[in-house]
């Protein structure tokens, strides 16, 4: 796939989009139905703005968490007019995938919605898009990828609900942890529960690190100090995992 190719030949042309009358649930509703981090807006079918999953995650902090109904909430004090980027980067089917990265590298963007003469919307490229068709040359065109399944998998006896576990108390935990550590040391342990429940606990203090940096990160409008730090814990958890599967090259540096 040359740079100078046209982004039709790139793009995914399965589109979803929302209209800009619509409440805000129903947009964050499309975020959680389908695979996509961009959500073209359009006014009578004419793209006049878009959303990014950024900008839905930051809602998590508008809403206080005592809400019952959070999506009341919103809708009765947000409109999508006042979350969706406009005016919105645009171009045609027939612009180059070279200018596409241009125009997307000079508005600090990762997608650019594609429209016909009308200014309706007919495709979207991503930074993901351009990538891959320099690397593998363009997909198959005219598919979407499939919503998220339930976690409970398909079946045919209708829609199940997710189960969520409850978690255990401190004491509980630093029992079961106490278990785990004497299970493994003594090699009591058959089943590898010992084991498992070991390394899920380190995997679980670096995760909770990591969500708390990025808690952070979203609540002091993207701090480049606390940027900083999120990468390095999250750096810090992609290596210990490297090295709890027997991954890792190199061993753990000094901090």
């Amino acid at each position: 796939m040359r740079p100078d190719e046209p982004v039709s030949r790139v793009m995914t042309e399965a589109v979803v989009v929302i209209e800009a009358d619509r409440p805000v649930s129903e947009a964050l509703d499309c975020f959680l139905q389908y695979p996509i981090h961009h959500l073209p807006v359009v006014r009578r079918g004419r793209l006049v703005g878009m959303l990014s999953s950024a900008d839905v995650m930051k809602l998590e902090y508008f809403v206080p968490k005592a809400t019952v109904d959070r999506a009341q909430f919103l809708d009765e004090r947000l409109t999508l007019e006042q979350l969706m980027h406009s005016p919105v980067l645009s171009l045609q089917p027939h612009a180059s995938i070279a200018h596409a990265a241009e125009r997307m590298i000079e508005a600090g963007v990762h997608a650019v919605a594609i429209v016909d003469e009308q200014g309706r919307v007919i495709g979207i490229l991503t930074t993901s898009d351009v990538i891959q068709s320099l690397l593998h040359g363009p997909p198959r065109k005219g598919t979407l990828a499939a919503a998220r399944p339930s976690p409970q998998g398909t079946g045919d006896t209708g829609k199940q609900e997710p189960v969520y576990r409850q978690k255990p108390s401190a004491d509980e935990y630093d029992i079961a942890l106490r278990t785990a550590e004497v299970l493994h040391v003594e090699e009591r342990d058959p089943r590898h529960l010992g084991k498992t429940l070991l390394y899920l606990d380190q995997r679980r203090d670096l995760l909770e690190k990591v969500i708390e940096l990025a808690d952070r990160f979203l609540l002091t409008g993207q701090d480049v100090q606390v940027h900083a730090r999120l990468l390095k814990a999250i750096h810090a958890a992609k290596r210990a995992e490297e090295h709890a599967t027997g991954q890792a090259k190199v061993p753990f540096p000094l901090e």
